[in-house]
């Protein structure tokens, strides 16, 4: 089973444990969290939120089984670390899986995002997950994020007002979501070969 996806721009491979310093580096960068409900935070939280996920992932990948909780990291080719993304199955929704992703601040305005976002939307379709849907949810402000999620194909769902608390200040969480039925098939294909993704029927 395929633990790393290269893609002409980028690579794309399952997070390590021995990524989590420069997850922290990134995430504790002021201009990454102005956007993210979870930050600024102790290093230590940040540990304590990826370690299980990427652990989980590597347990089920020495079983030969696809994670359900998928956390990658994008590279240049390089190997310069660019950014974090991540799948995840939607408890009580069968079928749906929930994408995030974030970067560091040297990749914005590279089309970094929109790639990984397809990338993430690709694995999710294609890699042999029983996947029906995709959702993600972004705060009011994030400009950026809001459009890579709709130049992906999710729609506007909803608005939760005042739903996340970031430092005194409350913001609204705005939500995403398509059957997978509703993207574009063919760049989703497209992306999936490109990368290596196994392509199911």
């Amino acid at each position: 089973m395929l633990t790393r996806f290269t893609a002409a721009s980028e690579s794309y491979r399952y997070a390590r444990v021995a990524d989590l310093p420069a997850i922290t580096t990134m995430l504790s960068d002021e201009r990454v969290g102005q956007w993210l409900w979870f930050t600024p935070a102790p290093a230590s939280m940040f540990a304590s939120f990826f370690r299980p996920m990427i652990d989980g992932q590597w347990e089920d990948l020495a079983l030969g089984e696809l994670p359900t909780r998928a956390i990658f990291v994008v590279e240049d080719h390089e190997g310069h670390y660019l950014g974090q993304g991540a799948s995840i199955a939607v408890e009580g929704s069968p079928g749906g899986f929930e994408i995030g992703f974030q970067l560091c601040a040297k990749a914005w305005g590279r089309g970094v995002g929109s790639r990984l976002a397809w990338f993430l939307a690709a694995w999710t379709a294609h890699a042999g997950h029983a996947s029906h849907r995709l959702e993600a949810a972004c705060l009011e402000g994030n400009i950026g994020s809001q459009k890579i999620l709709t130049g992906l194909g999710l729609q506007p769902e909803g608005r939760r007002p005042g739903y996340r608390l970031k430092g005194d200040i409350r913001h609204t969480e705005l939500l995403f979501g398509a059957p997978l039925s509703e993207l574009d098939h063919e760049r989703l294909a497209a992306v999936a070969a490109e990368c290596g993704i196994s392509t199911r029927a």
